[in-house]
């Protein structure tokens, strides 16, 4: 047989292959309702997941309407919950920053309350707890607060609230150099969020009579936490000392309008004095003599713990004069301090009847040793 015709009878035989295979296609293919089903299977294969997500929009909407219940309304109460925690645990940052441990815990247990997956809160209260007394004791132990900062520091490593909580426990030993070095670590890790490390850098360095170091500080308190009545305190304090009294007014005005105590009334009205606004001066120590003669419990935020009276300079530059202070620390003691206050107040308002009769009853209550000399102080200073 010749090569054309095999080639011939090969290619009639592919045609009849391909025919034969088209014919068995066509009785395979389902016909009729198989076939429609089998098309809407792979339709709804194809598409599974958005037909998933229009299907639970149809139910929620069903209960919606039917039951009034709405479906997402536990993913909006779980991100509710999360910011209201983390507000909470934001406040107990800014309590542990003014030394509030208390206060810190309470605001991080609240913190826990509203989100219990909160670990920041968690160690807060932990953290919050160092220098509280254990149960049943007046006074926390110094072995008890190593021993809390030891296991702080082995859970949880390099965080700079541990760094700021042994500052403050070195500084109470009388390590300032450790306290500092703590404090200058704690800054680097959180320059801009915790004016904690701020403050108390400043009072070491203002109980050191460094109280241009101390201003940088408590100005950058203030940076931090505008709203921080410690930081404004102490900041309008060293600018009285250094002799800016405008910076010292403003400094006790945002003070005491943050938060009112006898205390920032007292300092407002002292820097009124050097501006020569003796009326406004007298207008501040009454409204702090008024608040402190209402029955108060010694513990009041109002009368704001233990007062450090520092002696004022008596001249541009005075820096020696400045390192004397008196603590004042009882009702009486306050009292006793506000009539005095009181006492200046008239004579620069050439009101001397009232002087006089102001300072015949500081005289009569509970004098401090060296009382006397920080009145003289604070007539020669102004």
């Amino acid at each position: 047989m010749e090569e054309p015709d095999i080639q011939k009878r090969v290619s009639d035989l592919e045609l009849e292959v391909n025919a034969l295979k088209k014919l068995l296609k066509a009785d395979a293919e389902p016909r009729g309702l198989m076939a429609r089903s089998q098309k809407l299977a792979r339709l709804l294969i194809a598409n599974w997941v958005l037909l998933s997500f229009v299907s639970a929009l149809l139910i929620a909407g069903y209960v919606k309407y039917k039951y009034d219940v709405d479906y997402f309304q536990s993913y909006e109460n779980i991100a509710t919950n999360r910011k209201v925690s983390l507000i909470y645990q934001q406040m107990g940052d800014r309590l542990m920053a003014k030394s509030e441990w208390k206060a810190a815990e309470e605001a991080y247990g609240d913190a826990l309350k509203t989100n219990p997956n909160n670990p920041a809160a968690t160690r807060g209260i932990a953290m919050a707890q160092v220098f509280q007394p254990v149960a049943g004791e007046k006074y926390s132990a110094p072995e008890v607060e190593d021993a809390k900062l030891k296991y702080l520091e082995d859970q949880f490593g390099e965080d700079y609230q541990i760094d700021y909580l042994k500052a403050i426990r070195y500084e109470m030993t009388g390590d300032f150099e450790t306290a500092l070095g703590l404090l200058q670590k704690c800054i680097e890790k959180q320059p801009k969020e915790f004016s904690g490390c701020y403050l108390q850098r400043g009072t070491i360095s203002f109980n050191q009579s460094k109280v241009a170091e101390a201003r940088a500080d408590f100005q950058k308190a203030v940076d931090v936490d505008h709203e921080s009545p410690m930081a404004q305190n102490n900041l309008g304090a060293c600018s009285l000392l250094l002799g800016d009294f405008p910076a010292a007014q403003r400094a006790f005005k945002e003070a005491n309008r943050i938060s009112p105590t006898a205390l920032s009334a007292i300092n407002l009205g002292e820097a009124d004095w050097y501006l020569r606004d003796f009326t406004g001066a007298l207008n501040m120590h009454q409204i702090a003599a008024y608040n402190i003669e209402k029955p108060l419990d010694p513990q009041d935020r109002y009368l704001a713990g233990t007062w450090t009276s520092g002696f004022l300079p008596l001249h541009a530059g005075d820096l020696e004069t400045i390192k004397y202070t008196m603590w004042v620390e009882t009702v009486e003691q306050k009292k006793t301090f506000l009539h005095f206050e009181l006492a200046i107040d008239y004579a620069l308002l050439e009101r001397f009847d009232e002087a006089e009769k102001e300072f015949a009853a500081g005289s009569k209550t509970q004098l401090l040793p060296g009382h006397r000399s920080l009145v003289q102080n604070r007539m020669e200073s102004v």
